[in-house]
């Protein structure tokens, strides 16, 4: 066990560490023994308000695990039996002007995140869904350069179809525990959100 993780330093050394009881949820951030930084307290769940709030910027990443999904050849069966839902949301997506995007990236960033005015939690997971957003469209711009044999074939086909379930479940995922009012613990995403989010 790295000293910075041990409970018996971070409390002689004013940190606190909490974890949930076999929830999956920390607030420990673990950059190194001499450069831990201090947690916010947190001894109650948020407000109901706050929980629904910090499901929203999941709604980007959803919609765009949702467009990938369409590409994927065994799924496009299954969604049509849900295109009544989330055409509306997708539809009011598409007529956005090109530069929403970017916009809505910087008004989140700087908003948001970056303001301490905001608690915690909700810039969390505000900067997680972006995170998770971010993710999804790398993987998708590197894999239009691989060549239209393999993009669009079999293999394709597989990749995609992983690549939705594995996106749509941690998005599902992430989006459970804003609603349950905890931090989702998302191996790599959770600490560069961390690591994004200033604490003084």
């Amino acid at each position: 066990m790295r000293p910075s993780r041990d409970p018996v330093y971070l409390e002689e050394n004013g940190l606190r560490s909490r974890r949930c009881n076999g929830d999956v949820c920390r607030l420990l951030l673990a950059t190194g023994a001499e450069n831990e930084l201090p947690i916010p307290s947190y001894d109650k769940k948020p407000k109901w308000w706050w929980r629904t709030l910090a499901c929203i910027p999941y709604l980007m990443p959803l919609h765009e695990t949702w467009m990938y999904a369409e590409t994927a050849y065994h799924l496009h069966p299954f969604l049509e039996d849900f295109e009544f839902l989330t055409y509306p949301f997708l539809g009011s997506l598409g007529r956005l002007p090109s530069w929403f995007l970017m916009a809505y990236f910087f008004v989140a960033y700087l908003g948001i995140v970056r303001r301490k005015e905001w608690p915690h939690f909700f810039r969390f997971h505000v900067v997680m869904g972006m995170l998770l957003e971010i993710a999804l469209q790398v993987i998708g711009t590197v894999s239009r350069w691989m060549p239209l044999a393999v993009y669009w074939g079999k293999i394709g086909m597989h990749f995609w179809t992983a690549v939705v379930f594995a996106y749509l479940f941690t998005v599902l995922e992430c989006m459970r525990c804003a609603l349950a009012g905890m931090y989702a613990d998302i191996p790599f995403v959770c600490d560069a959100a961390y690591i994004q989010i200033p604490y003084d």
